[in-house]
This record gives C-alpha cells, sequence and structure tokens, in this order.
C-alpha cells in the first residue's frame, strides 16, 4: 500500500488479505480456472440447510424435511433459500421470487436481532432462469427492483460460474451453460435524478446493515441500449462492510454497473462491457475497496475510479450522509483489463479523484495502490486529477498514488494525465478551479518515465506535487489533441 500518508489501519490490512485470498488472480492461475464457487444445491431436496445453535455455538445442519418444523421450533432457522419459476412447493425453502426470498431472510433476521452480525450465512440460490423486474408495482413473477438487502451475511447467488483466462481475469463465459438473468421489464428508469439499481445494498444509520453481502453468478442487465442512452444500475452500495461483486456480468446501458460508496467492498472477477454510463466500476470513499482480477470493455468515461467522498441522490428508504470535515479513502486497482474507453475528452481506463462530486468541503485524502492492470487503447492509461473543485468551498484534497507493473497500450492520448485541477483544466479546453495547499505525492516505480507524463502544477494555488520522492517544479505540460484518436 502507499505509505505517505501512514500505514494502511489494521481493519483494512485484514481485510485486503482476506479479500486478495479470495480472488486467488495470479498470472500463473491456469485458463478455465473459476471463481471457485461451491456447486449449487439441487432445486428441489429432501434435505434442508439450518442454522443450529447450541451450547451458545451455531452451525449449519443439514436436516430432513420433516424434521424441519421442529428444529424450527427450537430456534433454527433455513440457511439455504431456493428460487425457482419451476413452481416447487412454498414450504419456507422454495420461492417462487428473489424478492420473496429475501424478504423472509430480512424478516427473520430482524425478528431475532441480527442486524449487523448474524449467527450464520443465509444463501439464496437463484436458478439459470431469466428473471424480470420492475421499478414499479411488481406483481405475478415479476421481481421488485431494487432488491434491497439491509441485514447482514447474505450470499445472493446466480448459477454462472464465471470462467478466468490465464491472467486470472474474467472472461465473460461461464464454465458451464447455464445463467441466472436479472433483466427489467421496461428499461431502468431515472427517479429524481437517480438511475433505479437491481441490487442495493444499505448499512442504515445505527440500524440493521447489509454488511456481508455477497453478490456472485448472475448477468445484469439494464434494458438500455448503450448506443441510445443509458439508464439504471447493477449494484448499488452504500455505507456497508465486506461487501463481496464477485464473478457477474455486466453488459451495456448501465449509468453505473457497480456504485460503491464508502464502506469496505471487494469487486472480484467480473466482466463489463457496453458503451454509455459515467464510470464502470465507481469506488468512492470513505472506505477500503479491492478491484481485482475484472475485465472491463467499452464503458464510462473511466472504467474504474477510486474517488474521494461524494453525494448523489440515493433511492427511497437510503439514508443520505451526514458530511465529515474529512474522509480517508484506501484502494487497491490490481490485475484488471480496461481497454477502449475512448470517450472525449477525457476518456481513461482507470481515474483518480481527490474531490469526489457533490461533496467539495470533505477534505479528502486519497490512496491509491493501481498494479499490474492491463490498459489497452484508452484515450489515457490513468488519470489523478483533483476531481470536482467548487468555489467558496475549501478546495483540499491528498492524494497518494503508488503504480507499478502496468501495461499501457495504445494509449491515444497520453499513458497518464496528472492534474491539481479537473483534467479539462490542465488540458486547455476548461477553466476551472485547482486545488489549495493539496499535496499529490505519486510513486512511479519505474512503470512510467515521469518526463512522458502530462501535468497541471502551475504556481500560486500552495500545492505540492512529488514524484518517486522529488518534488517537481510548477508547470504544465501535456500535447493534447482531440482529433488524435476515435471517439466513442
Amino acid at each position: 500500500m502507499p505509505t505517505h500518508s501512514g500505514s494502511a489501519p489494521g481493519p483494512l490490512t485484514l481485510y485486503l488479505g482476506a479479500v486478495l485470498a479470495l480472488a486467488a488472480c495470479s498470472p500463473e492461475t491456469p485458463a478455465g480456472t473459476t471463481t471457485g464457487e461451491l456447486d449449487l444445491p439441487a432445486l428441489q431436496s429432501d434435505r434442508v440447510s439450518v442454522c443450529h445453535a447450541q451450547d451458545a455455538r451455531s452451525r449449519i445442519l443439514e436436516v430432513g424435511l420433516p424434521a424441519l418444523a421442529d428444529h424450527l421450533a427450537h430456534g433454527d432457522y433455513v440457511t439455504t433459500l431456493l428460487v425457482s419459476h419451476a413452481g416447487l412447493p412454498a414450504n419456507g425453502v422454495n420461492f417462487g421470487r428473489i424478492t420473496d426470498a429475501l424478504a423472509a431472510a430480512r424478516s427473520g433476521r430482524l425478528a431475532r436481532g441480527e442486524l449487523v452480525t448474524a449467527a450464520c450465512r443465509i444463501t439464496i440460490v437463484v436458478s439459470a432462469e431469466t428473471y424480470q423486474g420492475t421499478a414499479g408495482v411488481a406483481s405475478g413473477a415479476v421481481e421488485q427492483f431494487p432488491l434491497v438487502f439491509d441485514v447482514p451475511q447474505i450470499t445472493l447467488r446466480g448459477a454462472l460460474v464465471m470462467g478466468l483466462d490465464g491472467t486470472g481475469r474474467a472472461t465473460g463465459t461461464g464454465t458451464g451453460d447455464e445463467e441466472t438473468t436479472l433483466t427489467p421489464v421496461e428499461p431502468l428508469p431515472f427517479v429524481g435524478g437517480l438511475s433505479t439499481p437491481i441490487v442495493v445494498a444499505n448499512a442504515h444509520p445505527g440500524g440493521s446493515a447489509g454488511n456481508g453481502l455477497i453478490v456472485t453468478g448472475f448477468v445484469f442487465q439494464s434494458g438500455h441500449n448503450p448506443a441510445v442512452d443509458a439508464g439504471g444500475q447493477g449494484v448499488l452500495s452504500v455505507r456497508t462492510t465486506d461487501l463481496t461483486v464477485k464473478g457477474n456480468r455486466f453488459e451495456g446501458g448501465f449509468t453505473e454497473s457497480i456504485d460503491i460508496r464508502s464502506g469496505a467492498v471487494a469487486v472480484v472477477e467480473n466482466h463489463l462491457l457496453g458503451g454509455a454510463g459515467t464510470c464502470d466500476i465507481c469506488l468512492a470513499g470513505p472506505g477500503s475497496f479491492v478491484a481485482t482480477g475484472n475485465r472491463l470493455g467499452t464503458g464510462g468515461i473511466p472504467g474504474i475510479i477510486v474517488a474521494g467522498m461524494v453525494n448523489l441522490p440515493l433511492p427511497a428508504g437510503v439514508e443520505p450522509y451526514d458530511l465529515p470535515a474529512t474522509a480517508e479513502t484506501w484502494a487497491v486497482v490490481r490485475n484488471n483489463e480496461v481497454h477502449d474507453h475512448l470517450r472525449l475528452p477525457v476518456g481513461s481506463g482507470i481515474r483518480v479523484d481527490g474531490l469526489g462530486i457533490g461533496a467539495p468541503n470533505v477534505h479528502n485524502t486519497v490512496h491509491a495502490d493501481i498494479r499490474d492492470n492491463l490498459l489497452v487503447n484508452n484515450r489515457f492509461g490513468m488519470i489523478v486529477h483533483a476531481g470536482f473543485v467548487v468555489a467558496n468551498t475549501g478546495r483540499r484534497s491528498d492524494v497518494d498514488v503508488s503504480i507499478s507493473g502496468n501495461v499501457f497500450q495504445q494509449s491515444c492520448q497520453a499513458n497518464m494525465l496528472v492534474s491539481l485541477a479537473r483534467h479539462t483544466t490542465a488540458l486547455g479546453i476548461s477553466n476551472t478551479l485547482y486545488l489549495l495547499n493539496s499535496t499529490f505525492s505519486l510513486s512511479l516505480n519505474g512503470n512510467l518515465d515521469w518526463n512522458d507524463v502530462w501535468y497541471g502544477h502551475p504556481a500560486g494555488f500552495g500545492n505540492t506535487l512529488i514524484v518517486d520522492g522529488n518534488t517537481i517544479d510548477n508547470g504544465i505540460r501535456q500535447f493534447y489533441d482531440a482529433a488524435g484518436c476515435p471517439n466513442l
């Protein structure tokens, strides 16, 4: 991790270690390797898994269906809920909709007082079918979007088992033929200026929290044609910890495929493809984040973004932030492939924003460790910039970025742009404000030559730019040419 502003806190170190072990995405991973999920249980069985408490300890047991009532009477609860359109008998184990299985899991958690932690994980296993949802009033077999997870330790598991290539990155196709698709009846709408998500993970301040949620094995569709418009989000997370989004395929037309706003989250081995939108994987603090093993094709303006705190509209039932004076973001962006992000004027593979949108008075400190990524045919390979600076605010953000082992190919403008104002100001195509009294520290580690990096760092603002331990003189270096590469 970067060390300019101090070492990472203990919980982050432990979390990153656990997630990186989970990802298992070293370059030596053989082709065809899967994400390692367990085989799906049969959708119809005479056995059922329950959480059994004994001597103040809890463990998962498999019991026969005839014995289930007795176990439930003793305080045990079902830990594997099966969802299928096959019309299986409604017995508290089988459900026809994800919406209903989630409601059962949620009501049980609340009744038992399992608000932020739980005795046993509950897994909702969804059959290899297409599940349609609506942001309106759902009826019949139609799901209610968004699916809101605000109680802990739930796994939502579809039938897609993501294949990995020899680098440990998602291929977009499964190791088998089965897939579970989440798709809207109508294109996902904007409501109150907000794209409708399919999945929401929320932690209520002082209340229950969707901590520990795992979302894996799904195909997400927005219902939009990315050549025409965009709308909807695949997964939105607000304040949740230990969230894992793993082994899913996000198709085109989302405004944001994965939108993370604070917490502790791992985005692992997902495949994202399809133009339109703002960012594909959006990681905004405060919090600790990992993005690894993902493959991103043509998509948003940046493919992966690491940002300071943001303050944007939230769905009904998701509480707004009480903005702090300061916030800190830690992120590891490792072993991802991002290609064909060519949007004018600043399409980029990976971007770091000092100030997040909508929260200009929060003094952010952003740490990003960006390594072993493949960045191909992007307008800019990486951008590190001030973000969203607003007049009559503090205009402060400190950014600490370390890069190593990244492969840059066919960056049609530059492999890296660094700007102490918004990126377009450094490029001479806008005139926004610069940060004040802020420090950007970059460790290039031989991955790039500073003489090839474009930057905007004029005098008069009290800012400091440090590269590989050396303080850089004030100046501007860029050779921007909007006609220099194609636009998407």
